[in-house]
């Protein structure tokens, strides 16, 4: 089976699961993006996405190696998860652009 269904959350404390979300999709691409607000929500949504074939979930910065291994859990580690990480370089870069 070709690899095209993808999921992808962010984060942020402003966000609503069942209202922020979006669908990008062609012939060859499908992705589902969720905003939630916190990890349990992230659970909830990756949960939901396995619902829907999705068959790859990504991770925004926002969350750590932990909060993906909580996602991992809560779907039984059925689809592979994986989250966006920064370089140190980039880290002290955004701590810098975000003082």
């Amino acid at each position: 089976m070709a690899l095209n269904r993808y999921g992808f959350i962010v984060k942020s404390a402003d966000l609503e699961m069942f209202k922020h979300h979006a669908r990008l999709h062609s012939d060859n691409f499908d992705m589902s993006i969720a905003g939630v607000a916190d990890v349990a929500q992230a659970q909830m949504v990756a949960q939901e996405m396995i619902t829907k074939g999705i068959q790859l979930i990504e991770m925004c910065g926002g969350f750590s190696a932990e909060d993906a291994q909580s996602v991992r859990d809560a779907i039984n580690d059925h689809i592979p998860v994986g989250y966006v990480q920064y370089t140190d370089e980039e880290r002290q870069r955004l701590q810098r652009e975000l003082a």
